[in-house]
């Protein structure tokens, strides 16, 4: 499965930044797409009034608050034109010749070369926050339809981080299928539910809810079997603003995702993988079931015609019951079937759309069949690939000769070829840099070799002086002009994107290597290992004493650093608590140092960090993880070296499962470096250290380090 992904932020009035990323192809491009045209937007609207005045799409639409359709005054066809023009605007948009956005076009057309080579199946993923930009048919691009035939587009589910990575498998011997029928006066739901009950043909175990009431569905998800898929039809509509949805349950009774969120949380827990809402308007709904961490939805992004739903579902479940077809090309093969509504409901083939959690393998009916939830891909941050390899264009590589030549830095065809740090052009003079703490190791291992090599090349580490030190702190001293570049252990947040650019600047990440995150505690303290989900219940207070999670009747101490300092303390609260803020019972220290020398003496005590930091230390003992369950996985080479063993023989890291991704907690490491449109010395220097590390002796030193190799 290769994925590509093109993630959109608004860059205020000017347009929005854009980063491309190509999973497991050494793919980051950074462009700017200028703002949406004012004829696309009003072509846009002038389609979907028009479209939303069609009778049968009028009668299927919510009249629940935050309604946006207009009254009908008079009767308005949608006209192919209105399509057409919509279509025609995306493009000269998409297909702009600006500067800033050709290198992303050139790159998605080079990746569609290399993966079309391999013969694996493409998703391509809008990773976009603006409404406006998630309601676009952006399947209609040419270039996509060109030279990315076969890929599904999908909406990424907004940024929400799911502790729990493994879902559990439904206790059932068969696949099972909750459908729930609401509020459907004016349009018919008999052919739907006729769809999904003929599955039972197949084996399938179905149950229906007709007009349930909220008792009744909550009760439903609830059940200790659980359910494999979630199938609602009926009326449903979502705010303007695409955060909000609701479904029409009865006659009575109108809810939004919100108002059953404990009963889906349980569904979704006992391994509940995709929620089909054959209904109108779901982006509301998409928004909320991605708060709670569902993997995969099919919503309709506008309201939906009753033979237009009917078809779109049993076209796509015939793909992927009887085809044995992904979640992504059923959809596609689905979606394009209904072709034949052009001319009565222009732009119905626009409306199916998937949204999907970042790294999850789409459905397979086989997989589902065969009772085992789609596997994630080894855990990364976002944005968690390495530089791009560019195309470049004649007046670019005009250009780009011009910073060979000032910064010394060596490219051929725009593909790295230096192979140590000697064969890295590097300026005289002194540069600052500071930032992660988790660094510590690298500097130790990377700067003297360096010096080696570039004896002028002089870097010089700078802590901040009112501030502890962190990724967040080097991020913001390199906005205020205090450091040359800085190193960071999680990418660049939204607010410091839009920081830099209220300061005239950009920001750029290299990833360079990836490591894991430590979980530590008293070498006295005997507990087998903890789950992620109990690290988030000590960290947020729910567990207080090590009784609860098997070990002795002792209270915990939590330690951490404070989540201004530094990325770690981020990381672990987006990835391993869930964004929920760290307890009121957590004790904070000043940096990785002061906490580890706390939990040396605190026989309750527990403290994480970046596992170079932990693993080799004697005074504390590492633990293993787990996602769930008792499928522990050590951060350090077995067996486990006790405290009396130690200086002579030190824990070794497991770098094998961090690299495989069996170890549960692992990210990135990232070189930040400040952009701006003079191509400074500074963003130079920033790529010279970046380039040095991705160098085969750059990278064999980062192994030396503790931290796996991205090359």
């Amino acid at each position: 499965m290769a994925i590509v992904k093109l993630k959109l932020r608004r860059n205020s009035t000017d347009g929005f930044l854009v980063i491309l990323t190509a999973k497991n192809l050494d793919e980051e491009t950074e462009g700017f797409l200028p703002p949406l045209p004012p004829n696309l937007e009003s072509s846009f609207n002038e389609w979907q009034s028009a479209y939303r005045q069609i009778e049968a799409v009028r009668s299927c639409v919510a009249p629940a608050p935050g309604l946006r359709l207009t009254p009908k005054s008079v009767t308005i066809h949608s006209h192919g034109e209105y399509t057409g023009a919509v279509k025609d605007y995306l493009n000269q948009w998409l297909n702009s010749g600006d500067s800033r956005w050709q290198p992303i076009r050139d790159r998605l057309i080079a990746i569609a070369q290399q993966l079309h080579q391999s013969n694996d199946e493409i998703r391509v993923i809008i990773d976009a926050k603006d409404i406006d930009l998630r309601r676009l048919p952006w399947q209609a691009w040419n270039l996509l339809e060109e030279h990315y035939p076969n890929a599904e587009v999908a909406l990424s589910a907004p940024k929400s981080s799911n502790p729990k990575i493994n879902k559990l498998v439904p206790q059932s011997t068969k696949v099972r299928i909750l459908v729930v029928v609401g509020r459907s006066d004016g349009i018919n739901t008999k052919d739907d539910l006729k769809v999904i009950q003929d599955l039972e043909r197949d084996g399938v175990e179905v149950r229906c809810l007709i007009k349930p009431s909220r008792r009744d569905l909550s009760d439903a998800l609830w059940e200790e079997q659980g359910y494999h898929i979630f199938v609602f039809t009926g009326h449903s509509g979502s705010q303007e603003d695409g955060q909000i949805g609701w479904i029409e349950l009865n006659d009575k009774e109108s809810l939004t995702i919100e108002e059953f969120k404990e009963a889906l949380k349980q569904a979704i827990d006992k391994g509940l993988q995709l929620a089909i809402f054959n209904s109108c308007d779901g982006l509301g709904l998409a928004n909320q079931l991605a708060q709670i961490h569902l993997p995969q939805v099919i919503i309709m992004r506008e309201p939906v015609p009753d033979p237009v739903a009917v078809d779109f579902l049993r076209y796509f479940f015939q793909e992927f019951t009887h085809n044995n077809k992904s979640l992504f090309t059923s959809v596609k093969k689905a979606r394009k079937r209904l072709e034949h509504f052009k001319s009565d409901y222009p732009g119905a083939i626009w409306l199916p759309t998937i949204c999907i959690e970042a790294n999850v393998e789409p459905l397979t009916w086989q997989g589902l069949r065969e009772g085992s939830p789609p596997k994630p891909t080894p855990i990364k941050p976002e944005d968690s690939t390495h530089q791009a390899k560019k195309n470049i264009k004649p007046w670019l590589l005009i250009a780009l000769l011009g910073v060979v030549i000032s910064s010394g830095v060596a490219y051929l065809v725009g593909k790295k070829v230096n192979s140590d740090f000697s064969s890295v052009a590097a300026p005289e003079g002194t540069w600052l840099y500071g930032g992660s703490t988790s660094w510590a190791p690298v500097r130790q291992y990377v700067d003297i070799e360096i010096k080696k090599a570039h004896p002028q090349f002089e870097l010089r580490y700078t802590d901040a002086i009112n501030a502890t030190p962190g990724s967040g702190t080097g991020i913001r001293m390199l906005l205020e002009g205090q450091l040359t570049f800085s190193q960071s252990s999680r990418p660049i947040a939204d607010r410091e994107y839009q920081q830099a650019q209220q300061r005239g600047l950009s920001l750029k990440q290299i990833p360079v290597a990836l490591e894991g995150l430590a979980i530590a505690v008293h070498p006295t303290l005997q507990i087998p290992g903890l789950t992620l989900g109990q690290i988030k219940d000590i960290y947020t207070g729910k567990i207080t004493n090590w009784n609860q999670v098997g070990g002795p009747n002792l209270k915990i101490t939590a330690y951490s650093r404070r989540l201004e300092d530094g990325g770690t303390v981020e990381f672990l609260v987006d990835n391993v608590t869930g964004k929920e803020k760290l307890g009121s019972n957590v004790v904070y220290v000043y940096d990785t140092t002061d906490g580890l020398r706390k939990l040396a003496t605190d026989r309750g005590g527990i403290y994480y960090a970046s596992a170079p930091e932990v693993v080799p230390q004697c005074q504390i003992k590492p633990l293993a993880i787990a996602k769930q369950g008792n499928n522990f996985v050590a951060p350090y080479k077995e067996p486990l070296i006790k405290a009396d063993q130690c200086p002579n023989q030190r824990n070794q890291l497991n770098i094998d499962a961090f690299k495989t991704g069996q170890y549960p907690i692992t990210r990135q490491m990232f070189v930040i470096v400040k952009q701006n449109n003079n191509n400074s010395l500074e963003q130079q220097v920033g790529e010279v250290y970046a380039n040095m590390l991705l160098t085969n002796q750059g990278q064999k030193l980062m192994n030396e380090a503790g931290f796996v190799r991205i090359r």
